[in-house]
């Protein structure tokens, strides 16, 4: 995976929840990021969406449960050219 890609994930979760990026880890989950719920969980998948102009599917959003994952759904997505 491209690592301005994985860059660009970790610098939008951090804006999203007021992290720094580098405290952000492949193996982070929701739990470990304060404020990361259901609803925060949207913000950001909208905000990945608009960023890269894909379309996350809502079973995608579901089941990614780290931030590697979401990161390489991302990748995968983008490289389908799943478009929103």
């Amino acid at each position: 995976m491209p690592r301005d890609l994985n860059q660009a994930v970790r610098a939008i979760i951090a804006e999203t929840f007021d992290v720094p990026a580098g405290s952000i880890t492949d193996d982070a989950v929701a739990d470990d990021i304060d404020g990361w719920d259901s609803l925060s969980h949207t913000v950001l998948m909208i905000r990945l969406q608009n960023a890269f102009g894909i379309r996350i599917p809502e079973t995608v959003a579901a089941e990614a449960a780290t931030v590697g994952e979401l990161t390489a759904a991302v990748a995968a997505i983008a490289a389908a050219g799943a478009r929103a």
